[in-house]
């Protein structure tokens, strides 16, 4: 069945993907692979790269790149920008969505919780954001940061993670501003509970009841998939958004409106 969302709007372009093997990163990779775009995944696990990057490079019928890297490691970034750059020598869009979640409060958070958040989250985003620069530059690309609802009001439990993506949120309006000048775009998307990724339990949040919990509060009354927040990733990056930069785009069924 055709998707009325796929528009070959990215044919050729290159499209990294962080945290790009498995739940929302995965469904964004895939989303831009029927755009007919050259993707970059990067995740931890080789057996859940090599699985997307089969995917994609049926979809877009260019091979895809899979790297297995932890962005919260400076060396990994460097052989992340240096594999992209001898292979490419440009990068049209940068999705940074590779993130770690900790469920504390004030009274229960680590500082552990609090170098987990930010070395990936904030870090990873920041120096992998800034080591490719000069290829945003050279194709007049985009920056798409992932960050939450968490990061614009208050939700229990979510301390030291809400942290970091205030950090990302402020980080995209820098890049916006100062590559402006350059015809690069940067806009973060602030994401409500997402379902079909597995987060949630690696948080030791049981899914089902902070579903039950978190639904009565959404005015769509129904969650996010993946898939949606692909499609929203793909317009941010697309000429239809071309004059949309330094935005924080919140995507959460109307959550944040109370």
């Amino acid at each position: 069945m055709h998707d009325a969302f796929v528009t070959m709007a990215f044919r050729d372009k290159v499209v990294l993907v962080t945290g790009g093997s498995s739940g929302i990163g995965k469904a964004i990779a895939v989303h831009f692979s029927k755009e007919k775009a050259k993707i970059v995944i990067i995740g931890r696990t080789k057996a859940t790269i090599d699985e997307v990057k089969d995917i994609c490079t049926a979809n877009s019928e260019t091979e895809a790149m899979g790297i297995q890297a932890d962005v919260s490691k400076d060396a990994d970034i460097e052989m992340i920008v240096n594999k992209v750059t001898a292979t490419y020598g440009r990068l049209d869009v940068l999705v940074n969505n590779a993130g770690v979640f900790i469920s504390d409060d004030i009274l229960t958070a680590t500082m552990e919780n609090f170098d987990a958040h930010i070395n990936t989250n904030l870090r990873g985003t920041f120096n992998l954001t800034r080591q490719f620069v000069p290829l945003l530059i050279k194709s007049k690309g985009n920056v798409v940061n992932i960050s939450g609802v968490e990061a614009v009001k208050y939700v229990e439990g979510l301390l030291t993670e809400s942290l970091s993506k205030v950090a990302i949120q402020h980080l995209t309006k820098y890049i916006a501003y100062e590559l402006g000048p350059k015809k690069v775009r940067s806009n973060s998307v602030a994401l409500g509970y997402v379902t079909g990724t597995k987060i949630i339990e690696r948080a030791n949040i049981d899914p089902e009841e902070f579903g039950r919990e978190i639904l009565p509060r959404v005015p769509l009354g129904e969650f996010i998939k993946p898939e949606d927040v692909a499609k929203t990733v793909a317009f941010i990056a697309s000429d239809a958004a071309r004059h949309i930069t330094g935005q924080n785009i919140v995507v959460d069924g109307g959550f944040c409106c109370h």
